[in-house]
């Protein structure tokens, strides 16, 4: 299934998710969700392209190299107006199969950057994350801050190994993988939880990196934490719970203001391609330096006048549109 919300500034970028559905309607309302994500995601990352997403339905069974080829097929009868990369389930091994069949494809990693598994995300999040507490608690520093990390993908462990470097007093873990909870628990010390509990837990700092729609109303309403900025698309399971995040004075940093580290990184090789980048002497540099910039992007945000009566996630859309 192939979502594309805008193309006004460019072809729709966004990448492919392989996921185990409950039905066909879970996986179009996802698809859907996650291209209007990619729309604001892009447009505030200044990056030439518009909002687009697919998903691909899995039935457990790793995918095969005959529905990579279905699924490039479709990619070409959107005649570049879409243009795709990883997302969660598939990796650079999988989109390389893919551009066998559409040149519509980036995250190949063939220019040193924009590949899987990449720091960027990672990156994009900490230094997003460390703002939010900077505004929060008036210092970035996360010494002996209670920290929570929801899903132990490529950027949630980044997230353990960087608390406990930063010496977070304290890392609750959930991941639905019992081996990375292991590994988090044995190597960096950190509390395992399931997922129920560890919102159940008090927390300074929590940090989603796993699915979206784990901030419900409900969750929005009794959750004891004091910060919310991680990498997962769509956090907020609709626009009340950000209102009941505001109310408390919870402070939720936008997701995709904080989660651009890995379009901009994908973005790159695109508009190499596309002959849209001009002179670039250094691939990681141009990179980096616009995924630092993500700090600021969230800062401004966040301090805008009209933060202090709208939430974040709202002030964040009304500037992307």
């Amino acid at each position: 299934m192939i979502a594309l919300h805008s193309t006004r500034l460019g072809p729709a970028a966004g990448g492919c998710r392989l996921w185990q559905y409950a039905s066909n309607g879970d996986a179009i309302t996802d698809a859907l969700r996650l291209s209007e994500g990619m729309t604001y995601k892009n447009a505030l990352a200044s990056i030439p392209f518009g909002g687009g997403k697919s998903v691909m339905l899995s039935d457990g069974s790793p995918v095969n190299t005959r529905q990579l080829h279905v699924f490039g097929g479709s990619m070409n009868d959107r005649q570049g107006r879409y243009i795709t990369a990883e997302d969660v389930g598939m990796g650079i091994a999988q989109v390389r199969e893919i551009a066998t069949k559409s040149a519509h494809v980036s995250g190949l990693g063939e220019s040193g950057v924009g590949g899987a598994p990449s720091p960027m995300p990672a990156y994009g999040v900490f230094v997003g994350l460390k703002t939010a507490v900077d505004l929060h608690y008036g210092s970035s520093n996360l010494h002996g801050l209670k920290m929570g990390v929801q899903g132990l993908g490529n950027v949630g462990i980044r997230f353990v190994c960087a608390g406990t470097n930063k010496r977070a007093a304290l890392l609750h873990v959930d991941d639905i993988n019992p081996q990375r909870v292991a590994e988090a628990t044995t190597f960096y010390g950190a509390a395992p939880y399931s997922p129920e509990e560890l919102l159940d837990q008090t927390m300074d700092v929590f940090v989603p990196c796993a699915l979206g729609g784990v901030g419900d109303d409900q969750v929005a309403a009794h959750i004891d934490i004091q910060v919310i900025a991680g990498a997962a698309n769509n956090q907020l399971a609709n626009p009340t719970a950000g209102q009941i995040l505001a109310d408390r004075k919870i402070l939720f940093a936008p997701d995709f203001v904080l989660n651009a580290g890995g379009v901009i990184s994908v973005a790159h090789e695109i508009m190499s391609v596309l002959g849209r980048l001009g002179v670039v002497h250094d691939p990681k540099e141009w990179v980096a330096s616009r995924v630092a910039a993500i700090a600021e992007r969230l800062r401004s945000i966040l301090s805008e006048p009209n933060a202090q009566a709208l939430p974040p996630q709202e002030v964040a859309i009304a500037r992307a549109k």
